[in-house]
């Protein structure tokens, strides 16, 4: 269920302001502490602005946030008085799938226009080739937007990928590894390698989504950098499949 659908329920949403945040694997931490309390629909962290934004079908009283955090002193609840919003119950109007993810759509059509022009200029139709520039278009144009704000994209990206959420510094790096494949797919040099890369990458990736959208949390996909507020879903496990198709199927070509 995502957050639209949530708030067509009578649910309430209650912000407590939480000190002691310090990464990404505090967030982790305190939504899975909080999503434990009774009646509690969804837990939205925001480790920038130190506070929780909780949807729930009854209040939530800070005494109970307080006691879901008690074995975590580091954590202070600091509101006394909640900022608490009745939800209207109102049908919310829903967002078409292709206004959502508009942006991502356009890159992949620009990619792949890109890779069937070369085609044509080559005058028959290479498969290898045509996913191999598809690959390059699609790793190195969204590392571009990875790269207009670095930091804020491994903080988004640790909310899900399993090794960011290990080590932050990793959702520094990522960009880069996306772009030096790009760039092997490109110049068509140790693709053994790079499509080896691709699958290990992005499986890995996938299954830190598919953990992420079982807890029912909404969570920010930062496959576009963190430039556009595109949700994480199953558009993301199906894009990074596609890719981990290709990369399989250049591995046994």
């Amino acid at each position: 269920m995502n957050r639209s659908e949530l708030l067509k329920s009578p649910n309430e949403i209650i912000d407590f302001s939480i000190q002691g945040m310090t990464c990404q694997s505090c967030v982790k931490t305190i939504t899975e502490k909080v999503s434990g309390i009774t009646g509690v629909i969804s837990v939205n962290v925001s480790l920038e602005k130190k506070l929780v934004e909780i949807i729930a079908s009854r209040t939530i009283l800070l005494s109970e946030v307080s006691t879901a955090l008690a074995d975590l002193p580091k954590y202070n609840v600091q509101n006394t008085k909640p900022r608490i919003r009745t939800v209207n119950t109102d049908p919310l109007p829903q967002t078409s799938l292709l206004k959502t993810y508009k942006p991502l759509i356009v890159v992949f059509i620009f990619i792949i226009l890109a890779s069937s022009a070369y085609q044509i200029s080559l005058g028959a139709f290479n498969s290898h080739l045509f996913m191999n520039h598809i690959m390059a278009g699609f790793f190195v144009g969204l590392s571009f937007f990875k790269f207009l704000d670095l930091k804020a994209f491994a903080e988004s990206f640790s909310s899900y990928d399993p090794l960011a959420q290990r080590w932050l510094s990793y959702g520094y790096v990522y960009p880069f590894i996306e772009l030096l494949l790009g760039l092997l797919f490109i110049a068509g040099k140790f693709l053994l390698i790079a499509n080896a890369a691709t699958v290990i990458v992005l499986t890995l990736t996938t299954y830190g989504v598919y953990k992420r959208l079982q807890s029912k949390s909404a969570f920010q996909c930062a496959c576009l950098g963190t430039s556009f507020n595109l949700p994480l879903s199953n558009v993301t496990i199906g894009e990074n499949l596609v890719m981990i198709a290709m990369g399989v199927y250049g591995l046994l070509s």
